[in-house]
């Protein structure tokens, strides 16, 4: 999963195939394809979920929702291959 954080008002929003924007309109992201996105903006940082990790949390949660649960999330790396700043 690829998410967008706006340094400028702290909006975190995912990519779709459409252009989806932060709140102050400053940063904005899709998908061009089923595993590349794009952003842009200055403010725009790339990020991801580790998509095992999180899909284990889920499970954890739904079987115990009483607790918190920890997955992974990173920012992404400047080259990556995956993600484009325009």
């Amino acid at each position: 999963m690829k998410l967008v954080f706006c340094k400028n008002c702290g909006t975190v929003f995912s990519c779709s195939r459409k252009v989806k924007y932060c709140e102050c309109g400053l940063s904005s992201g899709k998908y061009i394809d089923n595993l590349h996105a794009e952003i842009h903006g200055e403010f725009a940082i790339p990020l991801g979920f580790s998509n095992y990790s999180f899909l284990q949390a889920i499970k954890k949660h739904e079987f115990d929702g009483e607790n918190s649960v920890l997955f992974t999330a990173f920012i992404i790396e400047k080259n990556c291959k995956t993600f484009s700043r325009i």
